[in-house]
């Protein structure tokens, strides 16, 4: 007998994955929802991606592994105390000075995380209300309806696109990273 339709249903309920990354801002914490990259999408941007220079990267002598750990879980925190805001803020720019990702990462591995923020990062449900309840006149002017499915598409034009193009202090490479590692482990396989 064929495996067919449980690898058809495996494969629906990996695109269907959604889970969430905890990106530090500014002593904040940010939540994003991201789903897995699908096999064209992950071919274009392993293209780009150089694993070795990512390897490198996370195996530079010039990072603290354990400043680096104790931020980390900082960052999943829903909630911080302003003794822990104040702590994240200063790990964050003690790990900054130490760590220049222009010495380990070329522009092309760059590009091709970045393309993975792109890909990955997508708009949960209280987005799409948000985007309903605050452009509904221009969803449906753009798009014809304001359907969910529309408020979707228009979220991540007019949303994710710009935050990953336009953003600073290499928080796109950040998204780009953490999603690239949430798609690659096996909750999202």
């Amino acid at each position: 007998m064929s495996d067919l339709f449980p690898l058809r249903e495996k494969t629906e309920k990996g695109k269907e994955w959604r889970g969430e990354i905890t990106i530090p801002d500014d002593g904040d914490s940010r939540t994003l929802t991201v789903r897995q990259l699908v096999d064209t999408e992950y071919w274009e941007v392993m293209t780009y991606i150089d694993l070795e220079e990512l390897t490198s990267l996370s195996e530079s002598d010039d990072v603290d592994e354990d400043k680096l750990e104790e931020l980390q879980d900082l960052a999943n925190q829903s909630e911080l105390s302003d003794a822990e805001t104040e702590r994240m803020q200063q790990l964050e720019s003690e790990i900054d000075t130490n760590l220049n990702i222009f010495d380990s990462v070329s522009m092309e591995t760059f590009t091709g995380i970045k393309k993975t923020a792109k890909y990955c990062v997508e708009p949960d449900q209280n987005d799409i209300v948000q985007a309903m309840n605050n452009h509904a006149a221009t969803i449906e002017d753009e798009y014809g309806a304001a359907t969910d499915e529309n408020a979707r598409e228009w979220v991540n034009e007019n949303v994710i696109d710009p935050m990953i193009e336009e953003s600073t202090d290499l928080l796109s490479f950040m998204i780009g990273m953490k999603a690239l590692q949430a798609t690659l482990e096996t909750e999202g396989n």
